[in-house]
């Protein structure tokens, strides 16, 4: 009866979240153009040509919000709440005229403040990584928290490059989490995920390639605040059945994305903050693919990712087995990413050698 009752509620606030995200989604992007609230194409990293309507992040925080209230108890989810109230200001803000990066951060480290203190979600351990013994964080696990998640939301920031793909990537980590809480018996931190799983599809349907919005910094950052905070909290209930690295596993790519344009930024002498168009969805296009299948191409392999942790949680795999993983990827990612423009220079010379002959 109970199971019963927990897959109701489960449909029922995805059906709400979606319908709210679907249909508000119009009116507020019919807003955004009134009051010239756009993503102005002329940057050279932008990949579309025509101004976009900015607000779709607060269609999809309204929605997750009323579909949340009328549903579950939000007892538990306080920090998570003001935390996201912190990010529409920043976000909002960021989206109507861009804002000190300073202020940015800022604004994520209070927001996880936020979810540590009224929520009471903090990473406590990294989990027995090393095949020596669970490395459990102590009196770090508060600059640490603060650390991973303002990190995470970078990192879905910094993916939301192509029509689609930090919503995509987004929804398969959230979907995933999701399967974890339910796994972990958290009811409450599974019907969150799926609230915002639901506004995320409704949203999609308008940011599917070719898009007619986007869901700007006030989305992005939202969603990866989402996705840090249910990624933390599946790690604390009473009897924890998730490694700490199943998480990591599910959100690997925007992740491991971030974390290598970073380094070849500061190995460049460069401000690791600034922008630039070296991250993975930039890098696909240039090799020949198109933006659509570029697109799927990454969530293709954020799925693969995220089955293998769900997976791995199920039958048990242990930490350091998991974490083995990350690291491959990790590493062959970052090899790879130094060769990029000596592969981008054979691949020219092929077509040029191939259309001499034909």
């Amino acid at each position: 009866m109970q199971e019963t009752t927990i897959i109701f509620k489960g449909l029922l606030i995805f059906l709400i979240s979606l319908a709210i995200s679907f249909f508000s989604i119009p009116k507020l992007a019919d807003m955004a153009l009134r009051i010239n609230l756009v993503d102005d194409p002329s940057c050279k990293r932008k990949t579309h040509i025509v101004s976009k309507p900015l607000v779709e992040g607060i269609g999809i925080i309204l929605a997750v919000s009323f579909s949340c209230i009328l549903v579950m108890s939000l007892s538990g989810l306080r920090g998570f709440f003001a935390g996201m109230i912190t990010l529409i200001i920043i976000g909002f803000l960021d989206d109507f005229k861009d804002l000190n990066p300073y202020w940015k951060f800022m604004g994520q480290i209070f927001a996880t403040i936020f979810m540590i203190y009224f929520s009471k979600v903090i990473l406590l351990s990294f989990g027995d990584i090393f095949a020596c013994s669970p490395i459990n964080l102590g009196i770090f696990a508060f600059p640490i928290t603060i650390f991973c998640t303002v990190g995470v939301i970078n990192a879905i920031n910094m993916i939301d490059g192509l029509d689609g793909l930090a919503g995509g990537v987004s929804l398969v980590g959230l979907i995933s989490l999701s399967i974890l809480a339910y796994i972990n018996n958290q009811t409450e931190i599974m019907l969150l995920g799926i609230a915002v799983s639901g506004a995320v599809s409704g949203f999609l349907k308008y940011n599917w390639y070719p898009a007619r919005l986007f869901m700007g910094d006030t989305g992005s950052l939202f969603l990866g605040f989402a996705i840090a905070f249910l990624s933390i909290a599946v790690l604390q209930s009473d009897n924890n059945y998730i490694s700490p690295v199943a998480p990591l596993l599910i959100i690997i790519v925007p992740v491991v994305d971030t974390i290598t344009v970073m380094i070849k930024r500061v190995l460049k002498g460069k401000n690791p903050f600034v922008a630039d168009k070296y991250h993975l969805h930039h890098v696909i296009v240039r090799l020949g693919l198109d933006k659509k299948l570029a697109v799927k191409v990454i969530i293709c392999i954020s799925i693969f990712f995220s089955f293998l942790a769900i997976i791995g949680t199920i039958i048990k795999i242990p930490d350091y087995y998991m974490f083995s993983i990350f690291l491959v990827y990790f590493t062959l990612y970052l090899t790879t990413s130094f060769y990029i423009k000596n592969i981008l220079k054979f691949k020219l010379k092929l077509i040029r050698g191939l259309n001499r002959i034909f």
